[in-house]
């Protein structure tokens, strides 16, 4: 029997008032030719179909864009500076301000129960020393197969305006270690986590990994088919209805294990190659509320359109997360020939609009960027007394 695990990602983004940036109504791309910048929002109307309500939202949405516009033109320069692969640009969220984008993003910071709410990897891969010893230079769960059926969904979802990014990455693992070995590649329900994993909090207000696990472990998951998703529904309570849907994944069929944060980098490679699986990982901010490091982002994540992420931007003034499922890792030499390590990292805004690979992003690997590697790596095995 295969076994499998998916790595949750949990990612901090905390963005500053719009009203606070000196160079919020500044053109500083093209200044010679300022025109430009109102073409540009004019084309970004079209392209997302925008039409807004008066010539009032007009005008605050394109000072918003401007401000998207600007930022993209600086974080480009540097990266083009620094000889960095990374590229930025123009998205779905470009039109938005900051309390805007931070609704679509987790208020809640990851729990300090989560390492004694799982099992350590660790036992289980230093079992396999050699194998870890071994490890390919790259791996990608996207294009690989177990029992000749793909392990990993060929849709990115996209969470819309509901902060339930948490419900993504844990789902996206139960969809993984339930197709490698139990049966077909079936879409699950992250509709039924927002509504009934959420212990005294509304779905889309934001949650965390451990809920979403133990939940699954206990109670099993519903197909998204027949659990459909809807981003306004978890904005109220009492919606949970899970006993009105069949089982598709059966309660106490998988654990969830985490890798140290001392050997994250390791463990999370071991757990793509050995168990066959993404791994879920956390990401969040420096905050009061955690005792762990974790992985603070602001607008290089929200304008990223591809190539390898590597500037930090970690505001770290405020709690607000993000959390993915990192589906692979590899290298690739940027423009000044240096070697840059990632991880290929399965995000929940959907397959386009954002980013440039069908709704996934690269990140540095190795170097713990914003505190990805070190605050929760969570991996899914079927479990000992299950068989397919």
């Amino acid at each position: 029997m295969h076994h499998f695990s998916l790595i949750l990602v949990f990612l901090g983004l905390s963005c500053s008032n719009a009203i606070e940036d000196p160079e919020f109504f500044e053109i500083v791309v093209d200044r010679d030719h300022p025109e430009k910048v109102y073409e540009a929002f004019e084309q970004f109307k079209i392209r997302y179909q925008r039409k807004y309500k008066d010539a009032e939202e007009n005008q605050k949405r394109m000072q918003n864009f401007i401000k998207s516009y600007n930022t993209v033109g600086r974080l480009n320069l540097k990266s083009n500076e620094s000889g960095y692969t990374s590229t930025f640009g123009i998205n779905k969220f470009s039109d938005l301000s900051s309390k805007e984008f931070q609704q679509r993003l987790s208020n809640i910071a990851p729990s300090q129960k989560f390492r004694s709410a799982m099992k350590k990897a660790s036992p289980f891969l230093k079992r396999h020393k050699r194998q870890v010893d071994e490890l390919p230079d790259s791996v990608d769960l996207r294009y690989e197969k177990v029992n000749g059926r793909y392990i990993v969904g060929s849709i990115v979802k996209d969470q819309g305006s509901c902060a339930c990014c948490w419900g993504f990455a844990v789902t996206a693992v139960a969809e993984a270690v339930y197709a490698a070995n139990i049966g077909p590649f079936t879409y699950l329900s992250e509709q039924e986590l927002c509504d009934c994993a959420t212990p005294g909090s509304l779905g889309c207000t934001g949650g965390d990994l451990v809920w979403g696990t133990e939940y699954i472990m206990g109670r099993g998951l519903a197909a998204s088919s027949t659990y459909k998703w809807d981003e306004h529904r978890a904005n109220k309570s009492g919606m949970c209805i899970s006993e009105e849907n069949k089982r598709v994944l059966k309660e106490d069929k998988f654990d969830y294990y985490f890798a140290d944060r001392y050997n994250a980098e390791e463990e999370i490679m071991a757990m793509l190659v050995q168990w066959k699986s993404p791994v879920a990982a956390s990401f969040q901010s420096f905050t009061k509320v955690s005792k762990f490091p974790a992985f603070a982002v602001g607008n290089p994540f929200r304008s990223y359109s591809d190539g390898v992420l590597v500037q930090e931007d970690c505001d770290l003034k405020g709690p607000s997360f993000h959390a993915g499922a990192i589906v692979g890792y590899g290298s690739e030499r940027d423009y000044f020939g240096r070697i840059q390590k990632y991880w290929i990292v399965r995000n929940s805004w959907g397959p386009y609009d954002w980013g440039n690979e069908d709704g996934y992003f690269k990140v540095i690997r190795g170097r713990d960027w914003c505190g990805i590697e070190t605050i929760a790596a969570v991996g899914g095995r079927i479990a000992d007394h299950t068989h397919a």
